[in-house]
C-alpha cells in the first residue's frame, strides 16, 4: 500500500506554493491592464473592451483589458451622435517578467499562465469622432468589410509565420535520461548517511566514477494531444543508484596509517533502485513547425527499493582489489534491505523540442522524480 510521508507532502506544497507565489509580475501586474482614453467629445460614451462594457464614459477615462491575446485587441466606442475607430492595441515585454526569467524558469511560468509577461506598448490614446452618427451605417459597413479583410490577413500572416499545418500527429512516444538530484535522492541519501555515520567508511572514489553515486535514469512516455495546447499522457521511469566503499581498522587509534598495518579491512556496497509510474499533463506555450516549448505536472507512484551490504576481513597483506583477498570470509556482516513506496511527482518548468513533425529530440529542465535535466527523442504518429 502506497503510504505518503510527511517529506512528500511538504515538498509538493513547496514547489506548488513557489509556482503560485514566487512571480513578481503576476503578483505586481495582474491578469489585466489599464488604458487611458482621452479626447474632445461633448458627451458620454460607451467603451467595450475584452474586460467588459463601460458606459456613459466621460472623457478622460480609464478602462481595463484582459492581458491574454493582448496583441491586436480592439477597444471599441461609441457614442449617440458619433462615430469612432477601434482602438487596437500592441503587446510589449512586461520589465517584472525579466526578472522573473531568472528565478529558475518557475516564476516565468506562472507570468505565461497568468498573460502577466506582456503589457500593451502604449496604454495612452487620444480620440477623434471619425463621422456624424447620420453616416454611420455607410461607415460602420466600411469598417467591417475593412476589418474582417484585415483579420484575414493576420490570420493568414499568422498562419505563414507558424507554418504549421493544419492536420498534425496526435500521438507521441518518447524516451528520455535523466540527470542530476531526483526525487528518489532523498531516501538514498539518508540510508548512505546513517551507514557511513555507523560504521565509518568513506567512498572509494574509483576511476571514471564520474556519477558518483547519482541515480541513472531512463524512461518512456506517451502523450496524445487533445489539441495544440494541451497533451494528455503517462511516463514511466527506472532509475538506479550503485557505490562502493570502504575503510581500514587499525589495532590502536593512535597507528600510524603509513607504517602501521591495518587490523581489518570493510567493503561496503550501496544499490538502489526505483520505478515510477505516473499519469502526465502538458501545455504547450509556443509552437512552429520544428519547435516546441512546453510545461508540465505529472503525480503517480514510486516503488524505491533500497540496499546497502556491509561486510568486515580480517586484514591479510593484501590490496583490497585483489580477487585473493574479498574471497575470504568476512568476520562480520550486515546488511540494509528495504522498500518504500512514495508519492511520486514532477514539476517540469520549460522543455523544448526539436525536429520535424514525425521525429524530434527534447530537452527539459525541473523537478521531481524525472531528475533536473532530461534529454531525449520523441516519434510523433
Amino acid at each position: 500500500m502506497m503510504r505518503y510521508t510527511l517529506h512528500d507532502i511538504s515538498v509538493l506544497v513547496l514547489l506548488i506554493s513557489a509556482m503560485l507565489c514566487s512571480s513578481c509580475a503576476t503578483i505586481i501586474s495582474g491578469t489585466t491592464a489599464d488604458i487611458h482614453i482621452d479626447g474632445k467629445v461633448d458627451e458620454p460614451l460607451t467603451v467595450v473592451t475584452t474586460h467588459g462594457e463601460y458606459q456613459d464614459l466621460s472623457l478622460p477615462a480609464t478602462v481595463k483589458v484582459k492581458r491574454r491575446s493582448l496583441d491586436g485587441q480592439h477597444i471599441q466606442i461609441s457614442s449617440p451622435s458619433y462615430a469612432f475607430s477601434d482602438i487596437v492595441l500592441r503587446k510589449s515585454v512586461n520589465p517584472w517578467s525579466v526578472l522573473d526569467a531568472f528565478l529558475y524558469g518557475v516564476p516565468l511560468v506562472v507570468d505565461l499562465m497568468t498573460n502577466a509577461a506582456s503589457v500593451p506598448a502604449q496604454n495612452r490614446f487620444y480620440v477623434t469622432p471619425d463621422a456624424p452618427r447620420s453616416q454611420a451605417d455607410s461607415l460602420h459597413r466600411a469598417d467591417s468589410l475593412r476589418l474582417v479583410k484585415a483579420a484575414e490577413e493576420v490570420r493568414q500572416a499568422q498562419q505563414l509565420a507558424r507554418q504549421l499545418p493544419e492536420r498534425y500527429n496526435r500521438h507521441e512516444i518518447r524516451g528520455g535520461l535523466g540527470f542530476g538530484h531526483c526525487q528518489a535522492s532523498h531516501d538514498r541519501d539518508r540510508m548512505i548517511d546513517a551507514n557511513i555515520q555507523r560504521y565509518s567508511i568513506l567512498a572509494e572514489g574509483e576511476c571514471f566514477d564520474i556519477v558518483g553515486d547519482s541515480y541513472l535514469q531512463a524512461g518512456v512516455e506517451y502523450h496524445y494531444r487533445l489539441n495544440r495546447k494541451w497533451d494528455v499522457g503517462v511516463l514511466a521511469d527506472w532509475g538506479i543508484s550503485r557505490e562502493g566503499y570502504s575503510s581500514y581498522y587499525y589495532q590502536s587509534v593512535h597507528a600510524d596509517p603509513v607504517t602501521a598495518d591495518p587490523e581489518y579491512f570493510a567493503d561496503a556496497n550501496e544499490q538502489c533502485r526505483f520505478f515510477v509510474f505516473a499519469p502526465s499533463l502538458r501545455y504547450t506555450w509556443s509552437e512552429r513547425r520544428y519547435y516546441r516549448s512546453y510545461s508540465r505536472i505529472a503525480l503517480g507512484a514510486m516503488r524505491h527499493h533500497l540496499t546497502f551490504d556491509y561486510k568486515r576481513f580480517p586484514w591479510v597483506g593484501y590490496h583490497p582489489d585483489e580477487a585473493s583477498y574479498t574471497a575470504q570470509i568476512p568476520v562480520f556482516t550486515d546488511s540494509t534491505d528495504e522498500i518504500k513506496w512514495r508519492m511520486a511527482y514532477q514539476l517540469t518548468a520549460i522543455g523544448f523540442s526539436f525536429g520535424s513533425q514525425s521525429f524530434s529530440f527534447f530537452g527539459e529542465l525541473g523537478y521531481g522524480s524525472l531528475g533536473v535535466v532530461r534529454l531525449g527523442a520523441c516519434f510523433m504518429f
